[in-house]
């Protein structure tokens, strides 16, 4: 089964923070840490919106365990 972070490629540093940003949501651990908002940014063709998608994705996830 394909993760949600299987479109992210070569961002294995940014997938890595993005999965602890949604773990932490999820489980409210350091819930006081969680921003309200993201800002994704970068040069054209870095991923940005495809690590935005991502992100969603992880936070919407339902399966148990990690997000994604």
């Amino acid at each position: 089964m394909a993760g949600v972070f299987d479109r992210l490629v070569g961002q294995e540093d940014v997938e890595a923070d993005l999965t602890a940003a949604a773990v932490a949501a999820r489980t409210g651990v350091d819930s006081s840490a969680m921003t309200h908002s993201w800002l994704f940014t970068g040069p054209p063709g870095s991923g940005r919106s495809i690590a935005a998608l991502c992100f969603a994705a992880a936070l919407q996830c339902t399966t148990e365990g990690t997000p994604g």
